[in-house]
Formats: C-alpha cells, structure tokens, sequence
C-alpha cells in the first residue's frame, strides 16, 4: 500500500505560486520605474526647453526695448556700435556675435566686445576682432547666472534690403525701382545648456565658435544650430530680422 504526503506536495505548489508572484511584482515594479524615469526625462526636457525659449525670448526684448530710444539706436548705428559693425558695405556676410553674460552691465554696448565669424570660401574666419566675444563653455563667466546652467550667444549681420511697397516712389514697381529701401539686420540669439550634454567642452566651444548663424549660400556649410544638433547640445535658436527706421530730427 502507497502512502503519498499530501503536505509535502501543497508546500511545493505554494513555493511555486510563490516565486511566479515574485517574478510578476519584479516585472511591475521595473516597468513602473521605467515609466517614471520616462516621464522624468519628458518633464525635464519641456522645462529645458522652456527654459530656453524664455531666454532667448528676453534677448529680443531687451533689444527691442534699448532701440525705441532714437539715441540709443544712433548710437548703436554709429561707431563701434553693434549695429554700425554689420551695416557697412564691406562687411557684408559678416556676423558679429556676443555672449550674453551675466557679469556685464550692457551686453549691447557695442562691437568692441564681440567677435566677428564669416565664410572665405570654404574655409571660416574667426580671428579677426578676436575671439572673446564667442561664448565658451570653459570660462565660467559666460553663463548667465551663478547657477551655471544656460549660455545665450547673440549672431548680428546685414539681411538682404529688400524694397517694402512703403519705400516707393509714386509710379514705380518692385523690379525697376531705383529708391533706396530701408536697411535691415538679422538677428540670431542661440541659448544652450552645456551641462545637459556628453559633448566635450572643446565640442561645444568649437561649434559657437567656428560656424555662422545662416548657411551660405555658396558653401552650403553647416551653421552653430547643426554643429549642436549633432552633438545632441539642447538647444534653441530664434531668429527675427529689423528694418531699421531712418531717425527723424524734431525742432523744438
């Protein structure tokens, strides 16, 4: 006659029913924590992207605020002004570029602390103002807080003159007109956040420093946003163009 331990076989089937749970809360567990790194990764990156958005946002205001002031735009029009740099027919396809830092009182004071980058062929040209003016990611004070978080570099050059309906003579057209239309400047203001990203420093130096904001036309070269693009840098790139009003003088 068989005996068979009914005990023994029950605590086998609970070890098993056991372990599988085991297993189940594993997978729960793990695939939650992977959703709550995911969501994580999304809310960072929209604050991030946010983040940047805004500062490159306050670039243009500030300008736009500076320039309603008729001295202010002369003087920036004039001299060594930010403005009077790209303007003059000889630097035509030239781009002065300035970090915006958060040491310095008037980042709009002038030419005098930036840089100039431009295409010569296929070769870039950086050197010819110097380079302090690029942001860099080595120099702590490039940064526009203590905080170490975001750089924002500002691209100024001449944008095609275009002729506006408003500047023709009575009787003209666009093609034949020989009227002078009003001049006008593109502005390219990057923000990044350096820290954000396995590119090296020398990575991230190089692409502000040695690419334009626009693509030429002729070299069809890569511009500071595809550099950064390509080392995965978060980044934003705003562009806006100005036509710049000729000053009326009022007597008094």
């Amino acid at each position: 006659m068989m005996n068979i331990n009914l005990r023994n076989t029950q605590s086998g089937a609970v070890l098993i029913v056991v372990l599988i749970m085991l297993v189940l809360l594993t997978l729960v567990g793990t695939w939650a924590i992977r959703g709550s790194i995911t969501s994580l990764k999304i809310a960072t990156n929209a604050q991030a992207q946010a983040l940047l958005k805004q500062t490159s946002d306050s670039v243009f205001f500030t300008l736009e605020n500076k320039t309603d002031d008729a001295l202010t735009l002369a003087k920036m029009r004039g001299g060594d002004g930010m403005l009077g740099y790209v303007m003059r027919p000889e630097n035509k396809g030239k781009e002065l570029v300035f970090c915006v830092r958060g040491s310095v009182a008037d980042n709009f004071s002038g030419g005098r602390i930036a840089s100039v980058v431009y295409w010569q062929g296929s070769t870039i040209k950086n050197t010819d103002a110097g380079k302090n003016g690029f942001c860099q990611k080595s120099r702590l004070t490039d940064f526009l807080s203590g905080r170490n978080a975001v750089m924002t570099q500002v691209s100024i050059r001449s944008a095609e003159n275009e002729r506006d309906w408003e500047d023709m003579l009575e009787g003209d057209d666009k093609d034949t007109s020989k009227s002078i239309g009003k001049p006008r400047v593109a502005i390219t203001v990057t923000s990044i956040i350096p820290n954000f990203s396995e590119a090296s420093t020398t990575e991230i130096n190089t692409c502000l420093s040695n690419f334009t904001s626009f693509s030429d036309t002729v070299t069809k070269n890569e511009t500071v946003t595809d550099c950064l693009a390509g080392k995965n840098v978060p980044y934003s790139t705003q562009q806006m163009e100005y036509i710049l009003q000729t000053l009326s003088g009022s007597s008094s």
